[in-house]
């Protein structure tokens, strides 16, 4: 084993003591294990070094040279060579995310301490309640306790004899660095929801983002001096214009490229991040963070010759998408220095200030090599792809497809079955999909490392083969049982039948495109805001959870209704789906981050844009993103939402869904006396009017006196009316009266359930 993966390998390993001693074990160690102790007489202090020294034994790694002594002496004075470096690193990570609690701890209750939430101590302008997350496991649903005291010993028990099962099964042996990987996903499963320090500490970061800190700073003091360091950070700019080409004639196999090309920016990511660490001779467990396309490697103090690799590999990255999509897309490398001393408590929240300061501005001069591609109308004599619309067709065997898009597709029609991810460092277009693991490095969907891609597609079942609903639909794929569903067949799939067969509602789709508000002002000024005490291991920490919320809760939600991802992850979210399931999706976004989180200042802004199936994505795509720019620019701070044209606020869309059940009742009473579809269309011509009234106050004024007379002329109640008529029209009449003020108070937002109400209703 290399050095510095022996180091990295301690590092991740130092404290998995804490989680074995928690567990209540006493009388089963060494005396070789408790020599990692600090022991005298009467007692042993730091007793979960011995601990350590067990577990790593228990796990099938205590064969390795050297690794149980260097992972376990972490707290023994007078060390030197690689102990020293990972008793440092664990001193530098313990800076970051300790912080003396005012509350005493007894010793003997440390095991039932509970890890606070990191949406606890986050704020910007209100304190929130302090929330804890029992111990689990990191999985599809998170229990959320108020409660501080809720660990026991039997618990640990279950959670760390199943941990110790998982390992044994991966067969570790170090040989390749996906095997890193592996262990780094088998912890984050396991000690998510550990706290770190639960002794005399506030018990506010994980066990998990303290032992992946201290192994990526031990390798980096292994690397440089152990004074200085950096952080490189790396992301495509112009996403949009990859996933959603618009030059292109045919609408041909879209739904398969989209989600084929948003599993490409993601995996391609973590390809590069995978090679930066190669190249510079890390570690894997150098990648600190890799979310929404976005990856931070922990780093020594970058040398020229560092940088001069850093440079290599951006144009090597480039070049390929000189070829992909000759530079609409092209990808950013940036670092920054700094010296232990930011490590401090309350001192990180600087660096990543800096960095993303710095990333911005390398951003917008990004300058690539070649700007003019002098061949391409040479190369374009044979006809343009027609689904990129911009790859040169030479001498493809997949007719008027480019290599490339005829490389998502497969990679699209793969994707739903796939279990594993495979690909190399050496090609950036390596990516393939498969049911078997294979030498190089892989990711897998179920199994560890797991890669929580966005990746839930409705698919048909057994009864959609003759399903009426599909029957006008002559494009795109054949319906088999788990087959992808096309555009055409969710917009179609909204419909429903009534009871004489015919087909009801609209087949409308709709992009959702939504991000969570002010993320970058949280990061840099909300963890406990007036004290500053943003840390590494809290940044990762949050940013872990923010990203589990939409690649892993959501898409739970998701997985059995009419919505396709296009991508989600990070803080960004992009749907696509049978407009009706769109909004049920959105509404169930805003209240469960709410629960999520427990914090109101963390809350999303989006924009819901309805469209035919036949309206090609990306110009969707271009009206979803313009009504999420009008939400975020709502006066009262954001936290908004356009559709149909009207901006609000969530709270206030939420409160609008509430009075579908309200247009129900009136249409259903009003079936009884003439056409309720009819009568109820004028309300668009009296919400208007309201909208209006500061344009022309006497003309639009008039909206009232025509709504009484429409009730007085329909419905008045006549002696010769039938007693169930006479019950109807005066139900009608007071939910008229009750319609007016609703018009007076919300004026056009009230259109967004209307509009619900009477689609669902055509026919």
């Amino acid at each position: 084993m290399r050095e510095v993966d022996l180091i990295a390998l301690a590092g991740l390993l130092h404290d998995i003591g804490k989680f074995r001693q928690r567990c209540g074990y006493k009388d089963d160690l060494s005396d070789f294990e408790l020599g990692f102790a600090i022991c005298d007489k009467q007692k042993c202090s730091y007793i979960h070094a011995a601990h350590s020294a067990k577990a790593i034994e228990e796990i099938g790694l205590g064969s390795i040279k050297d690794l149980i002594s260097i992972a376990s002496s972490h707290h023994k004075k007078n060390l030197k060579s690689f102990e020293e470096i990972v008793q440092k690193a664990d001193r530098f990570a313990s800076s970051l995310d300790r912080k003396e609690s005012l509350e005493e701890v007894k010793q003997k209750d440390f095991i039932e301490v509970a890890l606070q939430t990191p949406f606890s101590y986050i704020y910007l302008e209100n304190k929130p309640t302090v929330f804890y997350y029992p111990l689990q496991k990191f999985e599809q649903s998170i229990k959320i306790t108020s409660q501080k005291r809720t660990n026991t010993e039997e618990v640990y028990k279950k959670l760390y004899s199943d941990f110790i099962s998982e390992a044994k099964k991966l067969n570790l042996t170090f040989e390749k660095s996906n095997d890193f990987l592996k262990l780094k996903s088998l912890l984050e499963k396991y000690t998510t929801f550990i706290p770190s320090s639960s002794y005399k500490t506030y018990p506010d970061v994980s066990l998990f983002d303290h032992l992946l800190a201290t192994s990526a700073i031990a390798v980096a003091i292994k690397r440089g001096d152990g004074e200085n360091f950096s952080l490189i950070q790396g992301d495509f700019t112009s996403i949009q214009s990859f996933i959603f080409s618009k030059f292109g004639e045919s609408n041909k196999y879209q739904a398969k490229i989209l989600r084929a090309k948003s599993l490409f920016v993601n995996i391609s990511t973590e390809l590069i991040a995978l090679k930066i660490c190669k190249e510079l001779d890390l570690n894997p467990l150098s990648i600190v963070l890799n979310a929404g396309g976005k990856f931070t490697i922990l780093s020594h103090k970058l040398s020229s010759e560092d940088l001069e690799k850093l440079k290599n590999i951006k144009n090597w990255v480039n070049k390929n998408f000189e070829e992909i999509n000759f530079l609409q897309t092209k990808f950013v490398i940036k670092s920054t220095d700094f010296t232990k001393e930011s490590f401090k408590l309350g001192k990180f929240a600087d660096i990543f200030k800096k960095l993303a300061y710095e990333f911005e501005k390398e951003k917008l001069r990004f300058i690539p090599k070649k700007d003019i591609f002098e061949e391409y109308i040479n190369d374009a004599s044979n006809g343009i792809c027609e689904i990129c619309g911009i790859v040169p067709l030479k001498n493809e065997k997949s007719g008027k497809i480019c290599k490339y898009c005829s490389k998502f597709k497969e990679i699209g029609e793969k994707l739903p079955k796939a279990k594993y991810i495979n690909f190399n460092l050496d090609d950036l277009l390596s990516i393939h999909l498969s049911e078997k693991e294979s030498n190089e490095y892989s990711l897998g969907f179920a199994n560890h490392p797991i890669k929580r891609v966005a990746n839930v597609v409705p698919k048909f079942k057994s009864s959609d083969i003759h399903n009426p609903k599909y029957k006008n639909i002559t494009q795109e794929n054949e319906i088999i049982k788990d087959g992808i569903k096309s555009f055409y067949h969710i917009a179609n799939d909204g419909y429903k039948i009534d009871n004489n067969g015919e087909l009801l509602g609209k087949n409308y789709l709709a992009i959702l495109k939504a991000d969570i508000d002010n993320l970058g002002e949280i990061f840099i000024r909300g963890f406990n805001h007036e004290k500053n005490e943003a840390t590494f291991s809290r940044i990762l920490y949050l940013s872990r959870m923010i990203d589990y919320f939409f690649t892993n809760i959501l898409m739970n939600f998701i997985k059995d209704k009419n919505v396709y991802t296009v991508f989600a992850g990070g803080d960004d979210l992009f749907l696509i789906g049978h407009y009706e399931d769109i909004i049920k999706t959105y509404k169930w976004i805003v209240e469960e981050l709410k629960e999520y989180t427990k914090n109101d200042d963390f809350h999303l802004s989006a924009g819901i844009n309805l469209s035919r199936a036949n309206v090609p994505i990306p110009l969707m795509a271009e009206f979803a993103e313009d009504e999420l720019d009008r939400a975020k620019a709502i006066d009262s701070g954001k936290n908004a939402i356009t559709i149909f044209g009207v901006t609000l606020k969530n709270s206030e869309f939420l409160e609008m869904l509430k009075y579908l059940q309200f247009f129900e009742e009136l249409y259903q009473n009003l079936n009884k006396v003439q056409s309720g579809i009819t009568f109820m269309y004028r309300f668009y011509e009296f919400i208007q009017m309201q909208k209006d009234l500061h344009k022309n106050p006497l003309q639009n004024a008039r909206w009232k006196y025509l709504l009484r007379y429409l009730i007085e002329k329909n419905f008045e109640i006549k002696n010769s009316d039938k007693e169930d008529i006479k019950k109807a029209k005066e139900k009608i009449r007071k939910q008229l009266i009750e319609l007016g003020v609703m018009i007076e108070r919300y004026e056009d937002k009230l259109t967004i359930p209307l509009n619900i109400f009477l689609y669902s209703k055509r026919k």
